[in-house]
């Protein structure tokens, strides 16, 4: 198993003054390698992963809901990256609401709780924070 700092340095490793993350694919956390279990995730969490997957498009668990789950909190809310672009996603669920003007986002609804779901953003960069947020970096954790 990894610890934060293990998966920390993951992160950043590269050459000195070099962007680490220009260029690369995200960086997958194999289920192995980490504490995650899909019984911790929301069950709208991951039907709305399971559901951007079939329709063919990425779908990552991102954001403070995985740091929560990496330091062993319940997390409050549940985050999803995607390369869907919000309208795909908006057409995919019936209760679902884009959100934003300049930055689309959509609020998929199931009752009280809703999954943010956001699309990638590029070029992205590692900002100073030690889990980016979903637009800042392209390091996305999947349990799945």
């Amino acid at each position: 198993m990894l610890s934060l700092n293990k998966i920390f340095n993951k992160l950043v490793r590269g050459k000195s003054g070099q962007d680490p993350q220009q260029g690369r694919e995200p960086l997958i956390i194999p289920r192995s390698e980490h504490t995650i279990s899909r019984k911790q995730i929301s069950q709208h969490a991951l039907k709305v992963l399971y559901t951007l997957k079939e329709a063919g498009y990425e779908a990552y668990l991102v954001g403070g809901c995985v740091r929560d789950l990496l330091l062993g909190y319940e997390p409050k809310d549940f985050d999803v990256a995607t390369n869907a672009s919000p309208e795909q996603v908006h057409k995919l669920f019936k209760r679902s609401q884009l959100i934003g003007r300049r930055f689309k986002l959509v609020h998929v609804r199931f009752g009280r709780e809703v999954i943010e779901v956001a699309t990638f953003r590029a070029p992205l960069k590692l900002n100073s924070m030690l889990i980016p947020k979903v637009a800042s970096c392209r390091t996305m954790f999947t349990a799945l």
